[in-house]
């Protein structure tokens, strides 16, 4: 049975875990940063982990500027432990967060996906997300220039 719960510092070392598996497929980071590093970027609320016995994956906001005008648009971020991809845990996660960020205020989520992370793609087109295009050659990883599909959600409940 898989639990959705709030991610705390206790969290860490399996997020962390989760987060370097990432770092070939579909994360914009070179490195895993330290917790406060990342505690430091990301909204406070919310901050899922999903569990069994272990942290299965952990979803989180970050703000996507500190203008006055943007504080009710946030960008997700979505990471599932690579053998527990393909049961839904990606789904259940997102779906958590948007109901939260809906009762928090936040009127769009943003997703800022490298192309040709399909997976990512369908998750969030089955959560209600839109293209809003692709940004060619707006990211560098590794030395080489990737193009990035934008995504966004707009919440039903904020005015």
């Amino acid at each position: 049975m898989i639990r959705i719960e709030e991610l705390r510092r206790r969290h860490w070392p399996a997020v962390a875990r989760i987060y370097e598996e990432g770092l070939e497929l579909g994360t914009f980071e070179e490195t895993v940063p330290s917790w406060e590093e990342w505690d430091a970027s990301h909204l406070r609320s919310p901050r899922l982990v999903a569990r069994e016995q272990e942290v299965l994956g952990w979803a989180a906001l970050a703000p996507v500027s500190s203008r006055k005008v943007y504080e009710g648009v946030a960008e997700d971020s979505v990471y599932i432990a690579k053998d527990t991809r393909g049961r839904g845990v990606g789904r259940a996660l997102l779906e958590e967060l948007i109901r939260l960020a809906d009762l928090g205020g936040i009127w769009t989520i943003e997703a800022r996906i490298l192309f040709g992370n399909h997976p990512s793609v369908l998750l969030h087109e089955r959560c209600g997300f839109r293209h809003v295009g692709v940004r060619k050659r707006i990211a560098k990883k590794r030395g080489v220039w990737r193009d990035v599909v934008l995504m966004e959600r707009r919440s039903p409940l904020v005015e």
